[in-house]
C-alpha cells in the first residue's frame, strides 16, 4: 500500500515495501528515477542491517543476509500519517531471525518541512545483548541532462579516495585518488557497468548536486553515516547519491560483523538515529 503527503509543492509517495519513497516531486515535477529505460526498478530504498555486499558473520556463524539487507523488501506496518508525516516501522520477526540473529525495531519517519523532506531512520534495540547493524541510504536523483553535465559542492574540502571494488561487490584494496576538492565534477565514465564510487570518511554532511553551469539539482543533507557512494542506473539520466556507515567487505577476508568498519552497536534499549533532509 502507498501514502502521499503534501506541503509547500513538495509531494512524496511512499510504498509500506520498504518503507521506500516512490515519488518525490517538487512544484509538479518529479526528482526521483522513474525507470525510463528499464536498467533499474528502484527509487530510493532503505539499505538495514547492512549494506552493500558485507558479509554477517556473528559468533564464528555466517547469517544469509542479502546484498544491502532485507529491509529493502520487507512489509513496514505505518505506524502514524498526518497531512506532512508518516511514519513506518519493522519489527524482528521469524522471517528476519533466519538471517539476522538480533532483535531490533526500524522507525522511518518522513516530514515535509519549510519547503524540504526530512527523514530519519531510528533503530532500537529490544533485545538484552549488544545490537549490530548497519544502515543506509540509496536516493536516485532525476537529471535533466546528461550525468557528465553534473558536479557535487560538499560542504567542506574532502580527500576524495576512491576504494574500488570487484564485480561482487567486494573491495579490493586499490585507490583512486582524485585529490583533495570541494567540488567534485562526477565522472560518467567511472559510473558504467555496475560501477560505484566508493569514498570512506567523509567528513561533510551535506552535499549540493548541480549543472556545472551553476544550476541547482538537489541539496542532500545526512547525519550520522560515515561513507558516502555513487552509482546510477546503467545508461540512466540519474544518480544515486548514497550515505552508508558500512563499507564493503574485502575480497578475500572474512571478520565478525561487529568488527567490520562502520556498523554500529547499541546496548540493550539503546537507540540510534540517522538523518537526511532533501531539499530542491
Amino acid at each position: 500500500m502507498r501514502e502521499t503527503i503534501c506541503s509547500c509543492g513538495l509531494c512524496v509517495t511512499v510504498d509500506d515495501r520498504g518503507a521506500e519513497p516512490v515519488s518525490l516531486s517538487f512544484q509538479g515535477k518529479e526528482r526521483l528515477w522513474q525507470n525510463e529505460n528499464g536498467a533499474w526498478a528502484g527509487h530510493a530504498p532503505l539499505l538495514f542491517p547492512v549494506c552493500g555486499n558485507c558479509e554477517v558473520i556473528v559468533g564464528g556463524r555466517r547469517y544469509p543476509v542479502p546484498r544491502h539487507g532485507f529491509a529493502r523488501k520487507s512489509r513496514f506496518a505505518l505506524a502514524e500519517k498526518r497531512e506532512d508525516f508518516l511514519r513506518y516501522e519493522l519489527c524482528d520477526n521469524a522471517e528476519t531471525a533466519g538471517v539476522y540473529p538480533f532483535p531490533f525495531r526500524l522507525t522511518v519517519s518522513y516530514r515535509i518541512t519549510d519547503g524540504a523532506l526530512e527523514i530519519e531512520y531510528e533503530v532500537k534495540n529490544t533485545g538484552a545483548e549488544p545490537l549490530v547493524f548497519s544502515i543506509g541510504a540509496h536516493p536516485c536523483f532525476a537529471l535533466d541532462g546528461d550525468l557528465g553535465e553534473y558536479e557535487l559542492a560538499f560542504e567542506r574540502e574532502e580527500r576524495l579516495i576512491h576504494l574500488l571494488h570487484d564485480d561482487a561487490g567486494l573491495l579490493t584494496g586499490e585507490e583512486v585518488d582524485f585529490g583533495t576538492r570541494k567540488v567534485f565534477p562526477i565522472p560518467a565514465e567511472r559510473l558504467v557497468d555496475g560501477k560505484t564510487l566508493i569514498f570512506g570518511n567523509v567528513r561533510s554532511t551535506s552535499v549540493l548536486l548541480r549543472k556545472k553551469t551553476g544550476e541547482k539539482a538537489v541539496e542532500y543533507t545526512f547525519r550520522g553515516f560515515s561513507h558516502l557512494l555513487l552509482w546510477r542506473p546503467e545508461g540512466a539520466r540519474a544518480i544515486c547519491i548514497e550515505p552508508w556507515c558500512n563499507l564493503p567487505g574485502k575480497a578475500g577476508a572474512q571478520s565478525e560483523f561487529a568488527q567490520k568498519k562502520g556498523v554500529v552497536s547499541l546496548g540493550a534499549g539503546e537507540s540510534g538515529s540517522f538523518f537526511q533532509k532533501i531539499r530542491f
